[in-house]
C-alpha cells in the first residue's frame, strides 16, 4: 500500500487514533486524511508515542489540526516532502517550546491558518521549515501577516531556499480589508 486516502463519515473525538494507525503502515508514501469533528475550536492535539519513523512523503490533512501538534508529527515524518494542512488551528497555550527538527526533504508547505498569529507561525518556520522551496498560506481576518518587513527578515534568515511564496488574505469587513491593502503595498518581488 503506497497511497491512502481515508475519509471518516462519523465525527472523530480524538484524531490521535487515526494518525497512529496511518503511521504504522510501513510502505505508505502518500496520505490524504479527511476526518470530521463536531467543534473545530475544541480539537485535541495529537498525542502518541510511536517508535518507528513513518515512510510518508506526501501528507495532506483536510481537517482541523492543532498548532502544538507539530513537534510530535515531525518526529515521525523525517522523509516528508510535501505538507498541506487545510485547517491549521492556533494553540490555547500562549507559549509552546518547539525543538528544532531538520526536515531536509520538505520543500512544499501549504497552510490555511486559523487563529494563529504571525509570531506563532514564525516559530514554526524557524524550527521546522528551513529547507522549504514553496510556501503557500491562507489567512482570515489577520493583518499580522501583512507587514512586509517581518516577511523579509523571516525569509532571509530562516528560509534561504524559498523560491515561491504565495499568501492569500481574506477579510470579512471593509475596515480589515482597508488595513490589509494599506499594509500590503509594502511587498515587492525581488528578481
Amino acid at each position: 500500500l503506497h497511497t491512502l486516502i481515508p475519509t471518516s463519515i462519523d465525527y472523530i473525538l480524538n484524531s490521535t487514533i487515526i494518525f497512529t494507525q496511518v503511521f504504522c503502515l510501513k510502505k505508505l508514501k502518500y496520505c490524504k486524511l479527511t476526518y470530521r469533528v463536531k467543534d473545530n475550536k475544541n480539537v485535541l492535539p495529537i498525542d502518541f508515542d510511536q517508535y518507528e519513523q513513518s515512510s510518508i512523503e506526501y501528507l495532506i490533512i483536510n481537517s482541523p489540526f492543532r498548532y502544538e501538534s507539530f513537534q510530535k508529527l515531525f518526529i515521525y515524518l523525517s522523509k516528508l516532502r510535501h505538507l498541506s494542512i487545510n485547517f491549521l488551528l492556533g494553540s490555547n497555550h500562549p507559549q509552546i517550546d518547539f525543538y528544532p527538527i531538520e526536515l531536509k526533504d520538505l520543500n512544499y508547505v501549504f497552510f490555511d491558518l486559523h487563529s494563529i498569529h504571525f509570531h506563532q507561525f514564525e516559530e514554526l518556520i524557524k524550527h521546522f521549515f528551513h529547507h522549504i522551496k514553496v510556501l503557500r498560506i491562507s489567512t482570515f481576518n489577520d493583518s499580522s501577516y501583512s507587514h512586509a518587513k517581518q516577511w523579509e527578515e523571516l525569509t532571509s534568515s530562516s528560509m534561504p531556499n524559498l523560491h515561491i511564496f504565495d499568501m492569500n488574505n481574506s477579510y470579512t469587513t471593509a475596515m480589515h480589508r482597508f488595513l490589509y491593502l494599506c499594509l500590503s503595498g509594502q511587498f515587492r518581488s525581488k528578481l
